[in-house]
């Protein structure tokens, strides 16, 4: 399981979390059912500081998980547990017998109606964010930014309304500062400081060229180099009026780390915009690189698989150097307009006894399948493309051999 680390550290705080807030002493005697609720109450606040911990797209994470791809997947798989922890605490709270719920101050009060609306918050936000697909990016990535306000009022729902002093230097009350302290500061660290601070590399564009019919290939030369690795790729910004500032990722298909190329295809809205309107000497500026594809490790014979713009992480090792393994690479397109790079794979393959490339124009012919496809041994697969169609050939290959190993990057940052 390429994700272990990352699964491991989750695993490792969430536990830590149950342990200490199941041998934590209460200030007064609780009854069964308002000990669980705390527990589970403080499970959910550690359970949002995981989600905000992975929001920061900290290279540490982007090793541990295996790619950004998988963090993001955790980021929300963590979002929905720690949301049905909030309101299965608030449940939990109303089943309390009333006299076994003590004495509150306008304090407990006041932080207890916080609480209230900070689940309430919380469920709205992330069922909106949860209907991505039907969102425009820069509006899904708006609502996001509100989320540290309902984090902020369970925060301070925690210290004030709970029956345990948190506030002390317990255990619990340590981990619970530690943790409350980094999750508040990464949602705060991505809304202010990320794209000022963290985007190092800066550039410009230095040449525009037409690929296809709704692709085009930007040069960029940097200020000073950029340390990356085949099949890695870059968060850009694009300082140019019309077009959104906020950064977005692209595949780095070539360059020497002075000069990078990248290629952009029609996907969205913000695609559209660059491919229409961008121009010669825009200002950039990269973070990165990310990615954790890589084509020396493993077996010596590959197969790779690409749709669409996924061909650009195999371009830049293509490129780079010439290969001295057997690689069979297959690229699936729409219409002979998306089959970006045909001619230079093509030529490639003509000139190079260990590559072989297979076009599959899906307009022409039958959709590309593996069903009766048998990967030869000790061979890795490499898989880069849209989601759906890497989860598809991922689950046709492992039908007839689940040993085999494959790598992946996916399309999906939301």
């Amino acid at each position: 399981m390429k994700s272990i680390r990352g699964i491991i550290f989750i695993i490792l705080i969430m536990g830590t979390s149950s342990l200490l807030w199941f041998f934590a002493i209460p200030v007064e005697p609780l009854h069964s059912l308002d000990k669980l609720s705390h527990m589970i109450g403080g499970l959910a606040i550690t359970g949002f500081f995981v989600v905000f911990l992975l929001s920061t797209r900290m290279k540490m994470l982007d090793r541990w998980f295996h790619g950004l791809e998988n963090v993001y997947r955790y980021h929300k798989y963590m979002a929905i547990i720690s949301l049905a922890l909030v309101i299965l605490h608030g449940q939990l709270q109303e089943r309390v017998p009333e006299m076994d719920k003590g004495f509150e101050t306008s304090l407990s009060e006041f932080s207890k109606e916080l609480g209230e609306l900070g689940q309430y918050g919380f469920i709205a936000l992330i069922l909106i964010a949860l209907l991505a697909k039907f969102l425009k990016y820069e509006h899904w990535r708006v609502i996001h930014r509100f989320m540290l306000i309902p984090y902020t009022f369970g925060i301070y729902h925690a210290y004030f309304s709970s029956k345990y002093d948190l506030l002390q230097p317990t255990p619990l009350g340590i981990f619970t500062a530690i943790t409350t302290t980094i999750g508040f500061m990464s949602a705060l660290y991505m809304l202010t400081m990320y794209q000022d601070m963290f985007f190092k590399y800066k550039g410009k564009i230095t040449s525009i060229q037409q690929m296809g019919k709704n692709a085009i290939e930007l040069e960029i030369t940097l200020d000073k180099k950029i340390p990356y690795q085949y099949g890695q790729f870059v968060f850009i910004k694009f300082f140019q009026d019309g077009l959104e500032k906020a950064p977005h990722p692209f595949s780095i298909s070539s360059g020497n780390g002075e000069k990078i190329f990248v290629t952009i295809k029609v996907l969205g809205d913000f695609t559209h915009q660059v491919y229409h309107s961008i121009k010669i000497n825009t200002a950039v500026a990269l973070n990165g690189p990310y990615g954790q594809l890589n084509f020396e490790k493993g077996p010596q014979s590959q197969i790779w698989i690409a749709g669409g713009i996924g061909i650009t992480p195999f371009l830049s090792y293509l490129q780079a150097q010439p290969i001295n393994r057997p690689i069979e690479l297959f690229y699936t397109y729409r219409g002979e307009d998306n089959a970006i790079y045909k001619d230079f794979l093509q030529g490639y393959a003509w000139t190079n006894q260990h590559f072989k490339v297979y076009f599959i124009d899906t307009t022409q012919m039958d959709r590309l399948s593996f069903e009766n496809y048998h990967v030869p041994a000790n061979t890795k697969v490499y898989l880069c493309g849209p989601e759906k169609m890497v989860k598809h050939f991922t689950k046709q290959l492992k039908s007839h051999n689940n040993d085999i190993t494959i790598d992946f990057e996916a399309f999906k940052f939301r």
